[in-house]
This record gives structure tokens, C-alpha cells and sequence, in this order.
């Protein structure tokens, strides 16, 4: 594809109109990862979440400022809400951090949720690999706010940075929901408020409550983005912690875990669009005719059609009949 030399040659251009068409055609992507593949896996993965109104986009906005000032480069994508009906980011990143924009060494982009439950986008994991491809040294992430739903960050990034205020009086219970399990470093921005002092000390309690089974214990950092504030110590934590997860061996662990997953991923999505229902119910002949009639429950015909070996049959024959 001309697109994908252009953009390994530099080309920003190049590189903007190959995300759109992921966004537009997601049936493009396997073609796309297959010719980039060989130049991935170099670039620092970070995610950014945690609950709207905590400072992230400030936050990454001074994060990009400093690695840019030690000469390296820095891809950002903002995951945003966005209309159901339009499917248009709401958020526009262009908006939070315009001054960047004429900065080669720098590259935003918003990616729309289009209402997919989760924090991240479904096309941020390709869009993540051509900003690595690129050549960016660093990639941040940054997700559309947190919840029991919103921790799929963690299935794409390297290291997860989580982002509170003091004035989050419901932040110990968020952690408690799931963010605590997820979390490498957290962040108390905005930390010249009053409380930052008794957040940091309850989240210091529970961390060490509760990631005991770790070869790290979380830090916490107290930073004021609009001050830039502490910002330093959290980049120098960021490049501590990649040091320690790559000589531990932990990095390249948890990379491969996460291809695991997404070779599942990529396998359910292809069986998606291989197979229609209608195709589905005909290999299944009459274990699907009793699910709609009634007789058995669909979990209970799915796992007849499987064990007994029908199912792979017609997906046999239906790939046969493809090629």
C-alpha cells in the first residue's frame, strides 16, 4: 500500500490519512498491520486515565513539553466521547494542545468511542502500531474518563498512569472498583489543593494493602499540571519503572500476554465476519432449529453444536468454499 510506504518514509501526511482509514474501513487493518509489523515494538506505550475533570489532557500537555525537550519524540492519542449518531469525537485535542501542532516531533490525534463500551476506542490498538512504526519514541494514551467498563487500558499500554484530585472524595472507592489492580503510577494532580495530603496518604495505604504480589510497589506523586509541578519526577518515574519492567523481564511478559489476547481477539473478530446468523443456523441444522423452537437454551446449543464437532465442520467447509 502507498500510504503505509509513504508514512515509514516520514511522511505525517501519510501517517494522519492511514488513521483515518482505520476509522473509516476497519477491515483495512489487517492489511496495514501485516506491512508496518516489522517496525514495531520499540516505542514506549503509557496510558493515561482517571475520572473526568482530573487533569489529564493538562497533564500530558506538560509530559509532552518535557520529552520534547530531551529531544524525543512523542505520539499522543486522545480517546474521546463521542455522538452516537454523528460518531464524531466531542473533545478535540487539537483544541487542549494547539501549541504542538507545527512540532514535528509531535503527533495528536483523537479517536471517537463511537459508543463502544470501554474507555478506548476499538481502532486505538492500530493506531497505537502506526504511530510506533512512525518512529515516535513514546506513545501516551489517554482515556475517556474510568470505571468498572473504562479499565481496558491496561490490554494496550505498557505502563498505566492513573490521574486523581483531592477534591475526588469518591477516589479510594473508584480504586476500590477496579483501578487499583490496574494502576503502575498514580498521580494526585492539581496537588496544590487542599486535600492532596490525605489522598496520597490513604492511596499509599491501600496500595500497600493490595499489591503486595508485585516486584514494585505503585508510586504516588503529587504534580500540579497547571504549574507544572512535579511533572520531572513523573517522567523520570515513567523511564525508572520501564527500566525495572524491562530488565525484570516484565515488559516483554506482559506484551506478549497482551498479543495472546489479541490474536483471540482477532480471531472472534474474523469468525464475525466469515459467518453470517443465517450461515450459523444452517451448519448447526437441527441443534439451531431447537434453539428457536424453544427445546434448548442458545448456551446450551452452542456448546452441543461445538462438542460435537458440527460446528467446526461447516466453518471448515464454509472457509473451504472461500478459497
Amino acid at each position: 500500500m502507498e500510504l503505509v510506504q509513504r508514512m515509514l518514509t516520514g511522511d505525517r501526511t501519510a501517517l494522519a490519512r492511514l488513521i483515518s482509514l482505520l476509522e473509516r474501513t476497519p477491515e483495512a487493518i489487517p492489511e496495514i498491520m501485516e506491512q508496518i509489523h516489522c517496525n514495531t515494538g520499540r516505542a514506549l506505550l503509557v496510558g493515561i486515565t482517571g475520572p473526568p475533570g482530573a487533569g489529564k489532557s493538562t497533564l500530558i500537555d506538560c509530559l509532552v513539553k518535557a520529552i520534547r525537550q530531551r529531544k524525543e519524540t512523542v505520539g499522543v492519542i486522545a480517546v474521546d466521547p463521542s455522538s452516537i449518531y454523528t460518531g464524531g469525537a466531542l473533545l478535540g485535542d487539537r483544541i487542549r494542545m494547539t501549541e504542538h501542532i507545527q512540532d514535528p516531533g509531535v503527533f495528536i490525534r483523537s479517536l471517537s468511542t463511537k459508543g463502544v463500551h470501554g474507555g478506548l476506542s476499538k481502532v486505538t490498538k492500530a493506531t497505537t502500531r502506526l504511530l510506533d512504526s512512525y518512529g515516535f519514541n513514546q506513545i501516551f494514551i489517554e482515556s475517556v474518563g474510568v470505571g468498572q467498563t473504562e479499565l481496558d487500558v491496561v490490554n494496550v499500554v505498557d505502563i498505566v498512569v492513573v490521574v486523581l484530585v483531592p477534591e475526588s472524595g469518591d477516589s479510594i472507592q473508584l480504586l476500590k472498583a477496579g483501578l487499583i489492580e490496574i494502576g503502575d503510577i498514580y498521580v494526585i494532580n492539581k496537588s496544590d489543593r487542599e486535600g492532596a495530603d490525605l489522598l496520597a496518604d490513604a492511596l499509599k495505604s491501600e496500595l500497600h494493602d493490595t499489591t503486595s504480589n508485585r516486584s514494585w510497589t505503585p508510586s504516588v506523586i503529587k504534580v500540579s499540571a497547571l504549574n507544572n509541578e512535579g511533572v520531572e519526577q513523573l517522567l523520570m518515574e515513567i523511564q525508572q519503572l520501564r527500566d525495572h519492567l524491562s530488565s525484570s523481564g516484565e515488559l516483554s511478559a506482559s506484551r506478549k500476554l497482551r498479543l495472546k489476547y489479541e490474536l483471540s481477539e482477532a480471531v472472534r473478530n474474523s469468525l464475525d465476519q466469515l459467518i453470517s446468523v443465517d450461515e450459523i443456523l444452517q451448519i448447526t441444522g437441527k441443534i439451531g432449529q431447537d434453539v428457536i423452537d424453544g427445546r434448548i437454551d442458545p448456551y446450551t446449543g452452542a456448546s452441543k453444536a461445538i462438542s460435537s464437532g458440527q460446528l467446526a465442520k461447516g466453518l471448515n467447509s464454509r472457509f473451504d468454499s472461500n478459497h
